[in-house]
């Protein structure tokens, strides 16, 4: 059967939960950021003891290891429950609103206000992590309640955002499925989505903030299996065979490098400037072809900037919560090669048919659907 990219209200409880965790850890920064700007305006505003993630995660690091965390590295071990809890929350209300739409009221308003009440006002108290709601000081509640507005507003933004996203990933699947049916021959008109492009190149861009070859691996793999169409255009090259070589072994040896303690910085102007390179090439492949190439490039090349003095402040920040920085470089692997291939997906799925060639698309679909009842006699 002919696809076509789903319906973004059609309810979808995986995508939901996956858009939510992915969208809860934005959140979670949003919030962070937002409470130390009120730090400065405003201190202690929210209380002077011991902050309650730094307690849960002491309580966590003596029932795992049977060891306390390290008085140094408590900040940095409840910086990470935040972002774990967050993600949590996120992936829950991600889950809820597939099922019950009305969740999302206020834009995540409503959300960010309940949150409050259960954690802060409610578990943070009840297993010892914070003081009861009557001995915290009167301040530490507006503060905990305007944090979560914040934390609620965020999340369901980002969740559209990443719905949108994982939505494209799975036509993207489906279209590739579909290209392996007995109808694949039948072709179907498109209208090129610009902005689409500009989107899919800034996200492409910055799986380079992790890998430098990441973008550019994705692409030619991309390109030579037929996953986006380089055809006729200048960026052909990265369809051929040894472009697939010569990209391959770079993602493989990067991978070992990165682990290595005399690797250099990738916030040196060097490494910057080669990720960039990288994701300007593979924003450009994505609209290569058409006048929006130009912009690809240019968002590419941004997302990997960013990308890179984004996760470089990341890394350093989970290590030393870890305390060490492997486990955190192995996720930068699988983030960024992961990321590379669902941006590829994306690319892959179909934007829709011509709004003028309405007929005719209904007409092809009728027969592939026909070719394909009649391979499967």
């Amino acid at each position: 059967m002919l696809q076509s990219t789903p319906a973004n209200d059609a309810p979808a409880p995986l995508i939901g939960l996956v858009s939510g965790l992915a969208a809860g850890l934005v959140a979670a920064y949003a919030m962070t950021k937002f409470q130390a700007l009120v730090g400065e305006i405003k201190p202690g505003l929210g209380g002077t003891g011991t902050p309650s993630t730094e307690t849960a995660a002491d309580r966590v690091s003596r029932l795992v290891t049977g060891k306390a965390v390290p008085r140094s590295r408590r900040p940095a071990a409840g910086e990470a429950v935040h972002y774990v809890v967050g993600s949590l929350v996120g992936g829950l209300y991600g889950l809820a609103a597939e099922r019950q739409p009305k969740v999302t009221a206020g834009h995540g308003a409503v959300f960010g206000v309940t949150a409050a009440t259960v954690l802060d006002e409610t578990v943070v108290p009840l297993t010892g992590l914070g003081a009861p709601p009557t001995k915290a000081p009167l301040t530490s509640h507006p503060y905990s309640y305007a944090s979560h507005l914040v934390f609620g507003v965020v999340t369901e933004g980002a969740r559209k955002l990443f719905r949108r996203f994982f939505i494209r990933v799975k036509a993207g699947f489906d279209t590739l499925r579909f290209r392996r049916s007995p109808a694949r021959h039948v072709a179907l008109a498109q209208e090129p989505d610009d902005w689409r492009t500009i989107a899919l190149a800034f996200l492409l861009g910055a799986t380079a903030g992790p890998r430098t070859s990441a973008p550019i691996t994705a692409v030619t793999w991309a390109a030579r299996l037929g996953w986006i169409d380089l055809k006729g255009s200048k960026l052909a090259f990265l369809a051929s065979p040894w472009a697939v070589a010569v990209t391959t072994p770079m993602a493989l040896s990067e991978l070992v490098i990165d682990k290595l303690p005399a690797t250099p910085s990738r916030t040196q102007p060097g490494a910057i400037a080669a990720r960039a390179a990288s994701g300007a090439l593979a924003g450009a492949a994505l609209g290569a072809g058409r006048p929006v190439a130009g912009l690809a490039a240019v968002a590419g090349a941004v997302g990997a900037g960013a990308a890179t003095l984004f996760g470089h402040a990341l890394r350093v920040q989970l290590a030393k919560a870890a305390g060490k920085d492997w486990p955190v470089a192995l996720t930068e692997d699988a983030l960024s090669g992961g990321g590379a291939l669902l941006v590829a997906l994306a690319a892959a799925a179909p934007n829709g048919p011509r709004r003028e060639n309405e007929a005719t698309f209904a007409s092809r679909r009728r027969y592939a659907d026909g070719v394909g009842a009649v391979a499967g006699l």
